[in-house]
């Protein structure tokens, strides 16, 4: 998903002519603790809370205080990966966006890029959550998919993670399925270790229990 499809337009800029005063107002509306400081349709950078509140002169226009942070943007055309790897690097509630010309052309609020990672994630459709522990150089996604494609079961998305002081990595599967039972059996067959299963329906959450009875009744 591009950042420029869920673009929130005027409503957190404020233009570098207007009195601070009005900027404090426009935070309280907004709920907010950054703004958007535009002059037309150029970007300046972002004045926060803290900035406006060291004025004792309220009256004063925004462009009167040593705007900062012009260089945090990102374009219209960027995923919205970027704009979450950016706005958690610099702890933004908004991020200013322009187009390729260098036009401002509003921001990316943490609420829009939550709801566009659901969307992004297939978070709003039901399914199981598997959580594997897997060896760096042991890692065959293309193995994997085929497990589940055997058990009619559709990856709805996969993300990776080191895992600190190890040479292993965590993979978490989104599925399309909440009965994933014969598909964890399935995993365990070849030897894939399965260190969670969440939203699977059962009662049971732990894993380790659920392996045994396994073992046991192959073992039969």
């Amino acid at each position: 998903m591009y950042i420029g499809e869920i673009l929130e337009q005027n409503y957190f800029e404020i233009d570098a002519s207007t009195t601070i005063e009005l900027g404090l107002d426009k935070l309280n509306e907004t709920h907010a603790s950054q703004l958007a400081v535009v002059k037309k349709h150029e970007y300046l950078g972002l004045v926060t809370e803290d900035d406006l509140l060291s004025v004792s002169d309220v009256s004063k226009p925004i462009s009167s205080l040593a705007v900062t942070l012009g260089f945090l943007y990102l374009y219209e055309y960027q995923h919205v990966y970027d704009a979450l790897q950016y706005m958690t690097a610099h702890q933004l509630q908004i991020l200013p966006i322009l187009n390729k010309e260098n036009t401002y052309l509003g921001v990316l609020t943490s609420q829009n890029l939550i709801k566009a990672l659901n969307s992004t994630l297939g978070n709003q459709t039901p399914g199981a959550i598997i959580v594997l522990e897997l060896g760096k150089n042991d890692v065959s996604f293309s193995h994997i998919a085929h497990i589940f494609e055997s058990e009619n079961v559709r990856i709805l998305n996969a993300a990776v993670r080191d895992i600190s002081d190890t040479t292993k990595i965590e993979m978490t599967i989104k599925v399309d399925k909440q009965n994933i039972s014969t598909l964890v059996s399935s995993l365990w067959r070849f030897d894939y270790v399965v260190k969670a299963t969440f939203n699977d329906g059962s009662q049971d959450s732990d894993i380790k229990e659920r392996y045994d009875i396994l073992m046991n009744y192959l073992n039969l």
